[in-house]
């Protein structure tokens, strides 16, 4: 097995999809600020006191249908076509799910180190903070992140098994 063809494609994948995931969050912050009120702290959730918005709800169904439906989904494609083309034994289960779970596990990260804790907890921009919590110290909570982020990492096998098997269906 090809290993770091593997890791090459699963990581370099995943970092196109993280920089898309981004550039999704801060157009839906922009388009509504709680559309991802799920996603904060406790505390600000609690001071905050409104349930999502209804606009909040449509941009976080688009952000959802972008991200995996129009970018995800295609992109996974892509990164299982290549690394198809470029294994010489051609593409199996466990180089598949390996890929795929690599390319989850990059953008895992990414949300958690990127976005979590250098943009969201320590850099603060206005268009991430919901109005009237400005200044809470809830904010910088990056224990509230990385235990959001481990409470998500079986996603990671579960793309990672699932896209292996999609992927012995179809090659």
């Amino acid at each position: 097995m090809q290993w770091a063809v593997v890791v090459g494609y699963g990581v370099g994948y995943g970092l196109v999809l993280s920089v898309v995931f981004t550039a999704a969050v801060f157009a839906g912050a922009a388009l509504s600020r709680d559309f991802l009120l799920n996603d904060y702290p406790p505390a600000v959730r609690r001071r905050y006191g409104s349930p999502k918005s209804a606009r909040g709800r449509r941009v976080a169904v688009l952000f959802g249908v972008f991200v995996w439906g129009v970018c995800g989904l295609p992109l996974m494609v892509a990164a299982m076509v290549g690394l198809d083309g470029a294994l010489d034994g051609g593409l199996g289960f466990v180089p598949a799910a390996l890929c795929a779970a690599l390319v989850f596990a990059t953008l895992s990260v990414w949300d958690l180190i990127v976005l979590d804790w250098i943009v969201f907890a320590g850099l603060r921009p206005g268009l991430l903070v919901l109005p009237g919590t400005e200044g809470m110290a809830e904010y910088g909570d990056l224990r509230f992140h990385l235990g959001a982020a481990v409470k998500g990492s079986p996603m990671i096998v579960v793309v990672g098994l699932v896209t292996g098997g999609i992927s012995m269906l179809v090659v």
